[in-house]
């Protein structure tokens, strides 16, 4: 009986530490208190510079942006946010870059379909942020990603 009481307990605690998805993860921590959410649709990106990563353009290849920002939340809010995040579950995207350091913690993904990188993911731990790109993107226009975040430091 002890047996299947631990197995059980085992079990449950498994599915509890389990990774969440980056729409969970979206999901829950946009109804946080002080959370800022915000989309934009590409009608927006043909009068304001957005993203602008050296020389490329990237306003043309945007279909639409979702920032999801916890930097006014809770001291609490943002330790579960890095949790999670440490614990994402990224079937689907692939990681571009991973920077860990004392001062930096930013994860890139991207989701590609033909050729084409339809999914842009920027999250970073330490001011807590979600930015989300969909368009049409060519694996080229992403160097300046590299550069801005200054190389692929790993821990």
């Amino acid at each position: 009986m002890k047996k299947a009481i631990i197995y059980l307990f085992s079990f449950i605690l498994s599915f509890s530490a389990s990774g969440k998805t980056l729409e969970d993860i979206i999901s829950e921590f946009s109804k946080t208190p002080h959370a800022e959410n915000v989309n934009l649709r590409k009608f927006l990106f043909s009068s304001l510079t957005i993203v602008n990563w050296g020389s490329k353009d990237f306003n043309k290849k945007i279909n639409s942006m979702s920032v999801l920002d916890l930097e006014s939340c809770s001291r609490d809010t943002k330790l579960q946010f890095a949790e999670q995040i440490e614990n994402l579950e990224i079937e689907g995207y692939e990681v571009l870059m991973k920077v860990k350091d004392d001062d930096d913690n930013v994860l890139i993904m991207s989701k590609s379909k033909k050729g084409k990188v339809k999914e842009l993911i920027i999250i970073t731990v330490n001011d807590p942020t979600i930015i989300r790109l969909k368009g049409n993107f060519k694996l080229s226009d992403l160097a300046d990603i590299k550069k801005e975040y200054g190389g692929t430091k790993r821990n």
